[in-house]
């Protein structure tokens, strides 16, 4: 009876004991890649590995890569909830992993982590499109703007100019003008609240700028007291195409080197559209507006404005805008318009897709990363690969 009662004793110890060993027999092993036609060496780079239990950072541990910029962590937790980020700062530029995690039997995981040489020159940065949203509430402009930004070169940017006042040197990266009196300033797309910097007169972003594509939007809000109100445009990087939506049917819009369109009509509002084709670095837009609505409604300014800035913030201005061209009268089919067209729609759609919870966020993001792609290789057509130094 004893000898019995001591061996459940030892098995029942052996189960406890079998799924801690178990959990911690996790390896992500990888290589570190330089992404720049022949450059520097990815030997003895520092790495770290950014162990998070729920969401929560509980632990980091920073080895070096081999010569052939090999890596592998192990004794890793397989548990539920455990993820883990590979990343590491490579010529001032960080790069990271995306976010893995061991599935119920899985053991390993493989990942490659792609850097690129840096410069200190933007030659090769430039706006793929751009739009303006403009919202009218009595006495208040509500302006929203997008940028596709993209580095059209196998070098990381990392900036010339330090940021003043900043510690540690920051550099910027990224410079978009603000007209005079923007306040009530919410980035969105790829500005991240640590890392970007504004004044009276620009919005400047200090986050490097990988090769590739990335999109910038935010939004602010000017305030007019008159029936008119006239604003410059500083265009900081080479555009392929930009867009100004300005709500208003008794609102007139004109501007330098802009061509009015049709006018889109969306839920019962009407919107004029101006764009221009092709805009070179240094141009200036003078866009100027009249027959605005004149007095102010402090409640109703309020919510509008309200309302108006959580949807911008959000993204939905954006998607609101290419749902609405997919109403304009069809481009060719096979043409290059109507190509960008279905791809705008497309990534509209997904958006939406993904808001209501249709679509998970891991195939969202690669889907996205896809259509993108694909719409700035059709707005620079050929092109040869290009570094700068």
């Amino acid at each position: 009876m004893i000898k019995r009662i001591a061996l459940l004793v030892v098995i029942f110890t052996l189960n406890l004991a079998a799924p801690v060993s178990a959990a911690e027999d996790g390896i992500i092993e990888g290589l570190v890649v330089n992404g720049t036609e022949d450059g520097s060496s990815i030997a003895n780079q520092e790495i770290t590995l950014d162990t998070h239990l729920h969401d929560a950072e509980v632990a980091l541990t920073t080895i070096e890569t081999d010569s052939e910029g090999q890596f592998i962590f192990d004794g890793l937790s397989t548990e539920p909830g455990y993820s883990y980020l590979v990343k590491l700062t490579f010529q001032e530029a960080n790069y990271s992993s995306e976010w893995l995690s061991f599935s119920q039997g899985e053991t390993s995981k493989f990942t490659e982590v792609t850097v690129y040489d840096s410069t200190t020159s933007d030659d090769a940065i430039v706006v793929a499109a751009a739009h303006t949203i403009i919202y009218i509430v009595q006495g208040v402009l509500t302006m929203w703007d997008y940028f596709l930004v993209e580095n059209r070169s196998d070098l990381t940017y990392i900036g010339s100019k330090e940021v003043t006042p900043t510690p540690g040197g920051t550099r910027e990266t990224l410079r978009f003008s603000l007209p005079e009196g923007a306040s009530e300033l919410q980035p969105g797309g790829d500005l991240m609240e640590c890392c970007f910097y504004h004044s009276e007169e620009d919005l400047i972003d200090t986050i490097p700028v990988l090769p590739g594509a990335k999109e910038i939007h935010y939004s602010y809000m000017v305030d007019y007291s008159s029936s008119t109100y006239t604003f410059s445009h500083e265009v900081n990087y080479p555009t392929a195409s930009f867009d100004l939506v300005v709500q208003g049917e008794g609102t007139n819009v004109t501007g330098d080197q802009l061509v009015a369109q049709e006018p889109m009509v969306i839920e019962d509002i009407w919107y004029n559209h101006l764009s221009s084709p092709e805009l070179a670095l240094g141009d200036i837009l003078d866009i100027h507006l009249s027959g605005l609505p004149s007095g102010v409604d402090n409640q109703q300014t309020t919510l509008w404005v309200t309302l108006t800035l959580a949807l911008l913030t959000g993204g939905f201005g954006f998607s609101f805008f290419v749902r609405k061209k997919r109403l304009q009268p069809v481009s060719p089919k096979g043409s290059l318009q109507h190509r960008s067209q279905r791809l705008l729609g497309e990534l509209a759609q997904l958006d939406d897709d993904f808001e209501a919870g249709k679509i998970q966020e891991e195939k969202y993001r690669n889907l996205r990363s896809t259509k993108k792609a694909q719409l700035i290789e059709l707005t620079q057509g050929p092109k040869d690969k290009r570094g700068n130094g």
